[in-house]
């Protein structure tokens, strides 16, 4: 038996894996599609928030944003109140392809593909597990 933390490495690894396969066809990279989820559920948000809950570096976030600017997948732009603070927001290139049924029914593909198996119980209960796992290790 292995460790519970080798475990959930290993079942991330995968999911990391079949995630750049999935947003590939897209012109995306997993860690460019973690910036677009998370833009939109909350756009706007400051890079340094983005960056925590990226847990990545200041200069790694930088690189994937300088990327996704150029594209037109994001817009940066000084937050109104402090010049010093950068706001991400969604660019409606992004816009058009996150909500193109085609992106749509590879992300659900892929949800389905990861809950293979599982049902609606188990994947409830799955969820409530990792949201406890979570609670636990940042309670500290």
């Amino acid at each position: 038996m292995s460790h519970p933390t080798l475990e959930l490495k290993r079942a991330y690894l995968a999911l990391r894996r079949a995630l750049e396969q999935t947003v590939k066809p897209f012109n995306f990279t997993g860690a460019q599609f973690d910036v677009l989820q998370f833009l939109l559920h909350d756009d706007g948000m400051e890079h340094r928030e983005l960056q925590k809950r990226l847990a990545v570096s200041s200069p790694t976030l930088t690189n994937i944003v300088d990327g996704m600017v150029r594209e037109g997948h994001v817009i940066r732009h000084a937050d109104p109140h402090d010049g010093r603070v950068k706001r991400l927001y969604l660019g409606d290139a992004a816009r058009k392809i996150v909500a193109s049924a085609k992106f749509c029914d590879a992300g659900d593909a892929l949800v389905a593909r990861m809950f293979k198996g599982f049902t609606a119980k188990e994947r409830q209960e799955f969820s409530r597990a990792l949201s406890r796992i979570e609670a636990n290790l940042d309670s500290d």
